[in-house]
This record gives structure tokens, sequence and C-alpha cells, in this order.
């Protein structure tokens, strides 16, 4: 395909003998493009016009600790934002379901998110304030920046003002601070048949509360499969008590993204 001149010239600089294809997938303001080389190395690069520095501080922060996308290059351009990382190797989790069972897939989602729960955090990993979150989930409601159709059906009898009145009211006090994915879904999540390849699409993670995730993932557990397999996710994730109340809340707070 062709591509602009600024952008053949910069990765004329980290690439020879490469070919280009957009590929399907990313954010609203985001394009995904494949760039494979003659030697069959495949990378993905992701131009975007919000900022990936977030992105790219997460990777960063991981490399070594679980399996993520090498970095290759992240800059950052007058009009976009690019950030071109190795591929993994597979597929997500979510094209995994027509090929192996459902509590097959459960159990690799929770035992995925105990091992990336369980890195020890330090003043390097990138935090993730709660109260700049609900900054971030007010300027979308005051802005009409959120899909009414979107929301779950138990939230769309209410106006989105209700809803983030209740969100405020509900809000936890105390936090159980883990490094967080951020947006925890099955297609965020690559594994090679049994193995786990990698994490992708870590713009929202970093240093947070666990239900973060947790909350997501049983949201998703409910959407694409049913309700029976939520408890094998808290077992194989080795959740004794759970917190209701944060469940609730992390699920709500979503709804404004």
């Amino acid at each position: 395909m062709k591509i602009s001149n600024n952008l053949k010239t910069l990765l004329d600089r980290y690439f020879e003998n490469y070919s280009v294809s957009k590929i399907s997938g990313g954010a609203t303001d985001a394009d995904l493009y494949k760039i494979k080389t003659s030697k069959d190395e495949a990378y993905i690069l992701k131009k975007q016009l919000s900022s990936l520095e977030n992105d790219y501080l997460n990777y960063k922060w991981l490399e070594g600790k679980v399996p993520v996308p090498e970095i290759v290059f992240y800059e950052k351009l007058e009009e976009c934002e690019l950030l071109c990382m190795s591929e993994l190797q597979g597929k997500t989790l979510e094209d995994y379901f027509d090929k192996q069972g459902e509590r097959e897939n459960v159990i690799k989602y929770a035992n995925s998110l105990k091992r990336l729960h369980s890195l020890k955090i330090d003043n390097c990993a990138l935090a993730q304030s709660l109260d700049a979150r609900l900054s971030k989930a007010k300027y979308n409601l005051e802005n009409g920046l959120i899909n009414i159709a979107e929301l779950q059906p138990e939230n769309q009898n209410y106006n989105l003002d209700e809803l983030f009145a209740k969100l405020l009211s509900i809000k936890p006090s105390s936090h159980e601070l883990v490094f967080t994915h951020g947006d925890y879904c099955f297609d965020n999540i690559i594994y090679d048949n049994d193995n786990l390849s990698g994490f992708i699409d870590l713009g929202n993670g970093g240093v947070a509360d666990k239900y973060q995730d947790i909350a997501l993932a049983i949201r998703s557990i409910k959407d694409d499969f049913n309700s029976e397999l939520v408890n094998l996710f808290y077992e194989e994730y080795g959740l004794i008590e759970v917190n209701k109340d944060k469940l609730e809340f992390y699920t709500l707070l979503d709804e404004f993204f």
C-alpha cells in the first residue's frame, strides 16, 4: 500500500526490504499497520491522534517481567503519534472461542491476570490515579463522548447524569494496588496455543486497584460465556473474598470510556 513520504522516511531508518499493509482493529482515532520484512519478520505500527506515551511507558516497564511486544520506536509527530512494536505469535483469546472450551479460555484468562497482578511494583511504574480517571469520565460525560447504545443493558434505563452521580456515591475509599492492564478483555491477551505470548493495548494500564481489571474480566465472561464460569475465574485467580462494591464501581466507571 502507498504510505506518506514522512512515514516512509521514518520506516526506512529501521527496516530494509519491507512491505506495509493496513489491518483492522485499534481505537477510534487509531490506525494499525503490519510491517513485514524480507526476512519474514513482522511488526505492528500503531498510528494515533491521541497520545501513545502511556502505551510506550507500560510496554517498557513490563519488558522482561511478562511477555509483551518489543518496542522498535516511539515517535511524536505534529499530527499524530507512532508506536512500532514486534508482532506477537499466536491469536487473541477471543479468537480461540471456537477452537477450545469455555472453561479452558476462562482458566487462561484468570491465570494471565494473576501473573500480571503478581508483579512487584516500583516507583518507575506508571500510576493511574482514580481521581484523574474520574475527571476524564466527567469530561467524556460533559462533552457528549459516551455512546448510550453501548451501555450495559442494566444501565440503559438511566440517564448519564444519574449514572455518574451513582458512580461518585459508591467510590471506594481503599485501594489494593497492583500493576493493572486497564482494559482487560479477551481480545487484549495473546496466546500461542497453550503459551501466553503477551499483553497488548496497555494505554490505560499502570498501578491501580486490582478490581479495575477484575471487574472488566467478570463483565467479559458474563457477556461472552455465562455467569457460571465467574466462580471458576475467581478460583483460578485466587480471589477468596470478592468485593462486590468494587466490582460494581469499576464496571460502572468503564461505561464512561
